[in-house]
């Protein structure tokens, strides 16, 4: 029988180990990046959105870019709601327009007059409900989820 309490596979005292005190979530970081990066191919930041270097292992443009992205929209979702937070300003905020479709959202005239930012939600939203406030210049929008329980049974034939 395996002995559990034994805290295996690190010491038997129920301590941390030195080497684990002394890391660098950094070290830690590139040792991540470097496997992902070799069992999903150099490309793996884009098949994984929410994965990728630290800002500080991008080179040049892409972590100014990254670090705006990071600031001007933040994504999440609970049970029943997705929430998104958006910076901006009181000057854009009095030319901006929300839409949403039941699987994206679009910021129009946003960052500047004629652009538009979409994002693509992670799952169905219903048309009414959505709600969207501004406070300390962010904007937070509050969009319901939808369940989609229709569920559609095929008949197989035999040929």
């Amino acid at each position: 029988m395996f002995p559990w309490k034994k805290n295996f596979p690190f010491n038997q005292s129920g301590q941390m180990p030195e080497s684990f005190k002394n890391m660098n979530p950094k070290n830690v970081e590139d040792y991540i990046q470097n496997v992902m990066g070799n069992v999903f191919g150099e490309g793996f930041p884009q098949q994984f959105p929410f994965q990728g270097s630290m800002p500080g292992n991008m080179p040049g443009n892409m972590v100014q870019s990254s670090k705006q992205a990071q600031t001007s929209t933040e994504l999440f979702e609970t049970n029943d709601h997705i929430f998104i937070k958006v910076q901006a300003s009181d000057e854009q905020l009095k030319n901006l327009r929300i839409q949403h479709s039941s699987n994206q959202l679009f910021i129009l005239d946003y960052p500047s007059i004629g652009e538009q930012k979409k994002l693509v939600l992670p799952t169905l939203v219903k048309r009414k409900g959505t709600k969207a406030s501004y406070r300390n210049g962010i904007l937070e929008i509050k969009l319901q989820k939808n369940e989609d329980l229709q569920i559609t049974e095929i008949e197989i034939t035999h040929e």
